[in-house]
């Protein structure tokens, strides 16, 4: 890599970092923090670890998903060793910048071992992302009329949903051809770990003693996910919980409860995250070859 290329990309890694800690500021400063403490404080911890419980399966999921996608690049690799290589790469993604960097040790890891192509790998990436969106964009929609009478677009809103599975089809179809065969596949695998997900944050939630109006909030935990999406933070920090809060405000829903949630979600994913350090010491590639 070029020294200039090096610059761009420390530069625009710091450019993010002063985002996160901007909207991370600027949201502590709207809520009481003292507040959120209180509500961790009197949580129920049956219901945290079920929630813990559900984002480990949703994991698993996407696991499965992204083994599907692998099976189009010719990688040959087992589902056992697919679900390691899956881990290690949540692993990563909890330190290295852009939310991105666990997708990219997998493309290395899978081309060095595999030798199967780094495009087609990077394709296999993508497409997890553009049918995990999607997935979430459909919940979203649905939770949007659920949630009640905050909301006033009407019926042709259920147009998006159609629209949006074409715009993955034709995304698939103009972009990422090869794995056009799988994208129902993909997209049934996206919208499971996607309701796992939701019954993770439901959990959450019930941990809060919130049993009432949890539609609006799921709505916000899914709208927020999309806002995570855009590369503007480190990993969607801040982002998250500035749309969580600013939702919140406009729907008049409590902000300290919304902000819990948000950030009770992302610890019970790193925690199940942290895991993967096991395959950083104990490579899951140079363990199949130990054992030939």
């Amino acid at each position: 890599m070029l020294v200039s290329d090096k610059i761009k990309k420390y530069s625009l890694n710091f450019l993010k970092l002063v985002v996160s800690v901007i909207a991370i500021w600027w949201v502590l400063r709207q809520i009481s923090f003292q507040e959120v403490l209180t509500v961790y404080s009197t949580a129920n911890l049956g219901y945290l670890v079920a929630g813990l419980f559900f984002i480990g399966v949703s994991s698993i999921l996407s696991g499965l998903r992204q083994n599907l996608s692998f099976r189009v690049t010719g990688a040959r690799i087992s589902p056992l060793l697919n679900l390691k290589l899956f881990w290690l790469g949540m692993f990563y993604n909890l330190f290295l910048p852009g939310g991105i960097g666990g997708d990219g040790v997998k493309v290395y890891l899978v081309n060095k071992y595999r030798q199967n192509g780094v495009k087609k790998n990077i394709g296999a990436m993508l497409v997890n992302r553009v049918s995990g969106l999607v997935a979430i964009g459909v919940i979203t929609i649905v939770l949007y009329y659920i949630s009640g009478d905050e909301f006033k677009i009407g019926w042709p809103g259920w147009l998006c949903l159609p629209f949006l599975y074409l715009f993955y089809y034709f995304v698939l179809r103009y972009f990422l051809k090869s794995f056009l065969p799988i994208h129902a596949g993909l997209f049934g695998w996206s919208m499971l770990l996607q309701l796992m997900q939701l019954i993770a944050a439901l959990m959450i939630l019930y941990s809060f003693h919130q049993f009432e109006g949890v539609s609006e909030y799921l709505f916000l935990f899914f709208f927020s996910a999309i806002a995570t999406a855009l590369p503007i933070t480190i990993g969607g920090v801040g982002a998250r919980e500035m749309v969580f809060l600013l939702g919140a405000k406009s729907l008049h829903l409590n902000n300290e409860l919304s902000i819990a949630l948000s950030l009770m979600f992302f610890l019970l994913s790193t925690l199940v995250s942290l895991g993967g350090i096991y395959w950083v010491f104990f490579p899951p590639f140079r363990r199949e070859e130990n054992k030939q």
